[in-house]
């Protein structure tokens, strides 16, 4: 209340929604259940599809805040550097493509999470290219 720090008073509103009043307790259970919410996400019939990122998004974030790796995986990057031709990365490299790699598996589980009635026939098609070995993303 002295520093008048609204954005302060909104980052720990979010932190106690997000992760609980238990924060500061047990990493390990806050990783346990804030990966569930994530993976139960599912957008509501009339929710807007920006209100539906920001909700993923805050919710990605508490993710990113509890150090919970999702998607770095660098057998994967390694495979994706070795298709632009690149056999020994550097660590910037290697870290910039499981950067890269993370991003893409957040991209899909965005897009998964979405409401299927409205965006069905999209997702129908980039799992059609999946199989045919092409890229959608």
């Amino acid at each position: 209340m002295k520093r008048l720090d609204s954005l302060g008073l909104l980052s720990i509103i979010k932190k106690l929604v997000y992760t609980g009043s238990t924060n500061d307790y047990d990493v390990r259970h806050n990783k346990a259940t804030a990966l569930p919410n994530l993976m139960n996400l599912q957008q509501e019939k009339f929710q807007s599809i920006q209100d539906f990122r920001d909700q993923y998004l805050a919710i990605k974030k508490v993710c990113d805040v509890l150090d919970l790796r999702m998607g770095r995986c660098e057998s994967d990057a390694r495979e994706m550097l070795k298709k632009k031709n690149v056999t020994n990365p550097m660590d910037a490299q290697l870290n910039k493509a499981m950067d890269k790699i993370k991003e893409e598996l957040h991209t899909i589980v965005f897009m998964y999470k979405t409401e299927r009635h409205k965006y069905g026939n999209i997702l129908d098609q980039m799992l059609n290219d999946v199989l045919q070995k092409k890229d959608p993303f």
